[in-house]
């Protein structure tokens, strides 16, 4: 038993007794690569000819592997006074087994074995308050927690970091060998793929196919911390269930369908019947599928489960974790399993079993699952439930001020493992090269549209409820317009009766509300973490860019286009026609995989838009505008080709990166214009932010499938664009650029497309396309009576802070300013680029929000002269005279603010304030330091001007002293010092020799001419 010693003395090693109070003898334990090492010679070489003693060793290292590879969880203990009498009464148990801080009711099922085999990592055996918060996080990493690459066996420091510098990627690494998913081989290619080394889940996917049976548990309050939803509506599936079985007793009674059988089993139609019948919260199906169609041990197999539900457990009280009480009576949590020879000798295959004694009074209900579906739910839930992650980010944002910040080994590890898994679950389809053949790349399983399996569904829901969904759901529509009525119905309530007429109006949203609709109901929303934004990104590219996507797309919309074709032409086409897709029916065109995820993602990117942060670049507004803008432009995705390499055995790395770079270069460069063998892959071109879209009329269906996530999203969008920094010189081209990202999506094409849908003009098969897109959002669909121009308000709203600012930055830039923009404009090649972006985004508009071609966004007003008095710094002040009387100005008075008679013309809706009107109010003299001035300097000169102009008589004493001695609020005195300075003719401004920028520009003529000088001197 050397590696099962080895595994699970991380921890027994640095204890001084063990629960019998003998010394511990157990070896150290092996280094992470080492174990791996080990645990990968067991699975190529026992376990497939061991026997059934070999798949009972592995049973009893499973629990080990998944402590070792996660970490164990914080878990609470039994009270002290019971663990002894409570270690005992385990300890006699056969198919049990303890750990040293006593029972460990969360980890999988052991082995019966003997009492040494422990948990790899230990927690304490009680709970600190400030523990309370941290139940079942694995406190305490594993593997995929390391911050650097573990170092094998016998190799130094410096060979292990020059190593790990050298290989770019981490095939070679033993931990990713292990964990990884299995890589499919082409059909007829003998490469190493197809004599691949069995991973993991091999082992596991086996044991789950092959030994139903065996179950292992977890605590349902691993869940209750982070899915509170899930646990509700899990608790309102089993009272559903109860009361249809109530009213359906007497009939199954009288038709002799009494039977116990679970939801999966052949046996029992009345648990299937009510299986299909249940529906739990709505808009909550994701975690009813995964109850009731994909875990294994279906509803009624889940004891435990079921009777703390059916019993008035699960309640939506505020704890972030379960009941736990009676702790002390609980028995063994590792012996919910049956060994391979007793279940073979009990030859029951079809009846799962368990030997677990839980009792009855335990409030801790616990999951029973496979050993795949606990391996999945570990892995998925690690990035919610790890502690070393968040503190190892923090790092990460301290090393990436200096330049230094890299990505810790276990993350690294992790997001290649998920990468391994969406591939092996949702794998891609094939791809028809244009001269018919077919690509060769990665195997797949379908040419698409095919349905997944169970596991590779149970997989992409658990990510769905896990990750997509998150904590936090965004209310229904139905929900947000009632809370959206109920504002406005107590808001005019409070109003005039004049208002009364339009009210009926007014209580129906439009997609202008859409974020408010969105803003969650009772709870706070919950950023998830950022390798988990990371992830649902990835998850999303993965998806997208599956070449079934764009065959399917592409044939459901030659359909269409066929349609429109035969409507214009006044020919209806009928069901006797030979072409199928000439009739009223069209085949729904994305993959079931998006087709499962797209009511998720629809939420994700309308809660990440609404409650993420606009100004960190990290937040999930950011991410999830990301996924948003990689979903609704598929067309971004290209199919590039590369060779495929044919090689015998794995070098492990031998080869240095560069030569490795080189020759694949060389053989990419080579298939291009030869015959080699090559494999066909998605590649992602991003687009600038003012480059054309590449949209296609092929992609006609998949706009119309995706018709929601085109509009709300974007209505959310245009409403928060206006928090974005367009004031600021170094934020407005990232400002800018943002939004040229997300508007240039919407080309005249696709806006037309989206408006003959919404407007109710499409042909008859993509309105039967928006239908089923409708039907797939279910309660999360959005009124139809939407249109694009309800959001004309917020669309203008955006371009008049665009180019007020532009205009008011533009205006305040001195001869210095003008000076660095035309240089940059003239190295970067983009002279004249902001005012033809900004005529570019208006005409995107224009179209989009179906604007008048004559509208402008800001009146024009002529420009006023720039004298050379404000650059000498003389502080000539600026004749009012000069300027043209605006019309849509309101009334000022002389020192620029609101008379009475311009406050009524705005509130009638007559005049307007333009943002360009706002000035400066003050002395430009007295002015706030700027960001290029030297703040010794400027108080200096501020001194040597007011002691001039007080010597030559330009400014009066008077002045002076009222100025520094006025008792006043601040706008006050910042008017009464604007009227002064309005009041003076001339007089000495020296605030320019504070300015840095004059220092080093008089620095420079004396340099010049020094060396001028010297040169001619000499």
């Amino acid at each position: 038993m050397l590696l099962e010693e080895a595994l699970s003395s991380g921890t027994s090693s640095s204890s001084s007794s063990t629960s019998n109070g003998n010394k511990s003898t157990s070896s150290p334990p092996l280094p992470p690569s080492d174990a791996a090492l080990a645990l990968l010679s067991f699975l190529r070489d026992e376990l497939p000819a061991g026997g059934i003693s070999a798949e009972k060793r592995f049973i009893n290292l499973f629990s080990l592997i998944v402590d070792r590879a996660f970490g164990e969880l914080n878990r609470p203990q039994p009270p002290s006074s019971a663990t002894a009498n409570n270690n005992k009464s385990l300890s006699s148990s056969p198919g049990t087994v303890t750990s040293p801080g006593g029972s460990t009711y969360s980890s999988p099922a052991s082995s019966p074995s003997s009492n040494k085999l422990a948990s790899t990592y230990t927690t304490s055996s009680t709970t600190s308050s400030s523990g309370q918060d941290k139940l079942y996080q694995h406190v305490d990493g594993g593997w995929l927690s390391l911050l650097n690459t573990p170092k094998p066996t016998g190799a130094s420091s410096s060979s292990t970091s020059h190593h790990s510098q050298k290989t770019q990627s981490l095939d070679n690494d033993p931990i990713v060998k292990l964990l990884r998913a299995p890589k499919q081989s082409s059909n007829n290619n003998n490469d190493s793929y197809s004599q691949q080394q069995p991973t993991l889940l091999n082992a596991l996917s086996a044991e789950s196919i092959h030994r139903p049976q065996i179950k292992f548990k977890f605590p349902l309050g691993g869940l209750s911390p982070f899915f509170k939803e899930l646990i509700q509506d899990w608790k309102m599936c089993y009272l559903q269930e109860v009361e249809i079985q109530n009213s359906a007793a007497s009939m199954a009674a009288r038709a002799g369908a009494g039977g116990r059988g679970g939801a999966f089993g052949a046996s029992s139609t009345a648990a299937t019947t009510t299986a299909t019948t249940i529906e739990g919260m709505v808009g909550k199906e994701n975690a009813t599928k995964i109850l009731y169609h994909l875990l294994l041990n279906g509803p009624n197999e889940q004891v435990e489960l079921k009777k703390y539900f059916q019993s008035g457990g699960g309640g939506g009280g505020g704890n972030n974790v379960l009941p736990q009480k009676n702790m002390n009576q609980l028995s063994s949590p590792r012996a919910a399993f049956i060994t391979p020879m007793k279940q073979q000798q009990q030859q029951q295959m079809n009846t799962p079993r368990t030997t677990s004694t839980t009792n009855a009074n335990n409030n801790e209900p616990n999951l029973e699952l496979t050993m795949l579906e606990y391996y999945l739910l570990m892995f998925l839930r690690f990035p919610l439930a790890n502690q070393e992650w968040e503190v190892q980010l923090q790092d990460q944002l301290r090393r990436m001020r200096y330049g230094a910040a890299t990505t810790a080994y276990g993350q690294r590890v992790y997001s290649h493992l998920m990468s391994s898994y969406m591939k092996y679950y949702l794998p891609h389809g094939v791809y028809h090269r244009p001269d018919g053949g077919v690509g060769v790349g990665t195997t797949q399983r379908f040419e698409g549209g095919a349905p997944l399996d169970r596991t590779a569904e149970l997989f992409l829901r658990l990510v769905i409820e896990f990750w997509v969904e998150g904590q936090v759901s965004p209310p229904t529509f139905a929900e947000g317009i009632q809370r959206y009525r109920n504002g406005r119905s107590a808001f005019l309530s409070t109003s005039s009766s004049s208002a009364s007429s339009s009210s009926s109006s007014s209580l129906n949203p439009t997609l202008r509300d859409s974020l408010e609709l969105t803003q969650p109901l009772k709870t706070t929303y919950v950023s998830p973490p950022s390798q988990i934004q990371i992830g649902v990104l990835n998850l999303v590219r993965h998806l997208v860019s599956d070449v079934t996507v764009r065959n399917m797309v592409k044939t459901a919309s030659m359909s269409c286009q066929r349609r429109q074709t035969q409507e214009r032409e006044g020919r209806v086409p009928t069901t006797t026609d030979d072409d199928d897709a000439t009739t009223a029916k069209i085949s729904w065109c994305l993959p079931p995989a998006m087709t499962t995820i797209q009511p998720s993602v629809f939420n994700y990117i309308r809660l990440g838009l609404t409650s993420g942060s606009i100004h960190d670049r990290r937040s999930i507004f950011h991410r999830a505008l990301e996924a948003w803008l990689v979903w609704v432009e598929p067309w971004n995705y290209v199919m590039k080709r590369r060779a495929v390499v044919v090689t015998g055995n794995n070098n492990n790395g031998s080869s240095s990166s560069a030569t490795h770079r080189a020759g694949e270069f060389l053989r990419n460069a080579a298939a291009t214009v030869s015959s080699h063998r090559v494999e066909y892959y998605p590649a992602y071109v991003k687009p600038k932010p003012t480059s054309p879209s590449t949209y296609s009329s092929q992609w006609e269906a998949y706009v119309v499938a995706n018709l929601n996530l085109y509009t709300v999203p974007l209505a959310i969008f245009l409403k928060r664009a206006r928090e974005l920094d367009f004031s600021s010189t170094n934020e407005y081209p990232r400002s800018l650029a943002l939004v040229q990202r997300v508007l240039r999506v919407f080309s005249k094409q696709v806006v037309t497309v989206l408006n003959s849908v919404l407007n109710r003009r499409a042909d008859a098969l993509s309105a039967s396309l928006a239908t089923m897109h409708r039907d797939n959002l279910k309660a999360f669909c959005p009124p139809s009576s939407w249109t694009l121009a309800d959001c004309q308000l917020d669309a203008t709203n955006l371009l008049e802070e665009v180019f007020s600012q532009y205009q008011k930055r533009k205006n305040e830039m001195d001869i210095f300013d003008r000076i660095d923009a035309r240089l940059n404009a003239l190295f970067s090649g983009k002279i004249g680029s902001d005012e033809t972006a900004l005529q570019s985004l208006l005409s995107q508009v224009r179209y989009l929000m179906h604007l008048p071609q004559d509208y402008q966004v800001l009146p024009e007003e002529p420009k006023s002269s720039r004298g050379w008095g404000s650059f000498l710094g003389l502080g000539s002040r600026k004749d009012g005279s000069s300027l043209v009387e605006n019309l849509l100005v309101p009334e000022r008075d002389a020192s620029g603010r609101l008379t009475d008679k311009g406050r009524a013309q705005i509130y009638s809706g007559m005049r307007k304030c333009n943002p360009i009107d706002v000035h400066f109010v003050g002395d430009p003299l007295l002015a706030r330091v700027k960001t290029y001035e030297i703040p010794v300097l400027v108080e200096l000169t501020v001194q040597a001007s007011n002691y001039l102009n007080q010597k030559l008589g330009l400014v009066s004493e008077a002045d002076v002293a009222e100025g520094q001695t006025a008792d006043e609020d601040t706008l006050s005195k910042h008017y009464h010092e604007m009227e002064r300075y309005q009041k003076t003719l001339f007089r000495i401004n020296l605030r320019f020799l504070a300015d840095s920028r004059n220092i080093i520009f008089a620095y420079v003529l004396w340099w010049l001419f020094r060396t001028i000088g010297g040169f001619f001197s000499s």
